[in-house]
């Protein structure tokens, strides 16, 4: 957690310099782009880190045909990334997107490749190893755009940042995988070692792939039919209300899988265990929910800057669902370290429909607000029925236990939004 938290503050940072130095309409541009590029990020992974965290055997030969094979898969991404770039523009019709697309394409070739270095540190648990790769990649990249926005277009500027965080997160990533138990590995021809991981990759894939549509539907509808400007603004308002999910959920997420796949054969233990966990969690995401709810302005006015303000309200609303999320965003680890990746697929089609649902009424009236409490109430709606699936089909017990201990933070919740429904009347 100290690891990730260092990088998170580096990132904090980086956003802090880069929104006073680009307009809601430059970022607006290359977040239409940035959404594929996570489809297709999505597509390279396909399930591959989490199955290969949980072998526990690996040879050289498998170990580079793998590496082989996510290096192939990753040019060809790459490649068909930039034959899509005509239809990106005719989607969009934004001005400029295309100018963002070369950029893209090349980071997804460097992240395809650092898919299993990255695997092998999440298996050994080697969270300040990865926190340095973060840390080094986002100062690389942040200050190379820095300095090339005095040469170059902004646009082109900000696109390149992209590029060079996955450039150097491959390298970083790979020289610190030398010490791994499976050590570096090297470009190999044995594309057939994927076939022992095809049953865990292919459930793990469908549900990264519901959740991908269910996550970023929002951004492509709202640069589709709102524009760039509000697409900017929607992204760096949800962007700022997952520091908080960043810094109490992600920065140990990636902890959970390696450490309680330990503990998988007992299910019993493993309940009591996420019960105290996300009780803890629970009321650390309400205070944190509460303090961005109310502190929203000063927020805005420190961390973006004064051309940001209209997206005060955007915050407050989307703040509302942080004690949820904070301790829905750990469930999915519980479900791989249980080897439930099949159950966790199901719950993702679930949260799927009850998320794109929101987003399509919010397009649906062109209001960003609406959208955002639409949002509201899916994220709570999914946070039930993603917990009814655990107890009932991974832990086989009771969901009153796990409820009872969400009352406090469920008050608070209720709270935030009573007084927005009091400023609104």
């Amino acid at each position: 957690m100290l690891g990730r938290y260092a990088s998170y503050l580096v990132s904090l940072f980086s956003m802090m310099i880069l929104a006073r130095i680009f307009t809601p309409d430059i970022f607006g541009t290359v977040a239409a782009i940035m959404v594929f590029f996570t489809f297709f990020q999505l597509m390279a992974e396909a399930g591959l880190g989490p199955a290969i965290i949980n072998i526990n055997r690996l040879e050289s030969a498998d170990r580079d045909g793998l590496f082989g094979l996510t290096l192939f898969i990753g040019f060809v991404l790459a490649l068909l990334f930039l034959l899509l770039g005509p239809i990106f523009v005719a989607f969009y019709e934004m001005p400029r997107v295309d100018k963002v697309v070369p950029y893209i394409a090349v980071s997804l070739l460097f992240f395809a490749g650092s898919i299993i270095p990255t695997a092998f540190l999440l298996r050994e648990q080697a969270f300040f190893r990865i926190a340095n790769v973060g840390i080094a990649a986002e100062i690389i990249s942040t200050s190379f755009t820095i300095g090339l926005v005095q040469l170059v277009d902004p646009l082109h500027a900000l696109a390149a940042k992209a590029t060079v965080n996955a450039v150097a997160r491959f390298f970083i990533s790979w020289y610190f995988s030398i010490n791994t138990e499976f050590g570096s590995p090297m470009p190999g021809r044995k594309f057939s070692a994927i076939k022992p991981l095809l049953g865990f990759c292919g459930y793990q894939f469908g549900f990264n792939f519901i959740n991908y549509f269910s996550r970023n539907l929002d951004n492509i509808l709202i640069g589709k039919y709102l524009g760039a400007e509000l697409l900017g603004a929607y992204d760096k308002s949800y962007q700022l209300m997952r520091y908080p999910l960043m810094l109490l959920t992600s920065a140990m997420t990636p902890a959970v899988q390696p450490v309680i796949r330990k503990y998988s054969g007992d299910p019993v233990q493993v309940e009591s265990i996420h019960r105290d966990f996300t009780f803890k969690l629970s009321l650390v995401g309400a205070v944190a929910g509460l303090a961005m709810f109310a502190l929203a302005d000063w927020l805005v006015l420190i961390i973006l800057g004064n051309q940001w303000l209209g997206v005060i309200p955007i915050i407050q609303i989307l703040a509302i669902a942080i004690p949820a999320q904070v301790v829905l965003s750990t469930c999915g680890s519980f479900f791989q370290a249980m080897n439930s990746a099949r159950t966790l697929f199901l719950s993702g089609a679930f949260s799927a429909v009850f998320t794109v649902g929101a987003i399509v009424i919010g397009i649906l009236y062109r209001n960003i607000e609406i959208l955002c409490w639409c949002l509201v109430g899916a994220f709570h709606i999914n946070f039930v029925q993603a917990y009814y699936y655990m107890y009932k089909k991974v832990f086989k017990a009771p969901l009153y236990l796990h409820l009872i201990n969400m009352i406090p933070a469920s008050i608070v919740v209720v709270g935030m939004i009573g007084w927005s429904l009091w400023i609104i009347n």
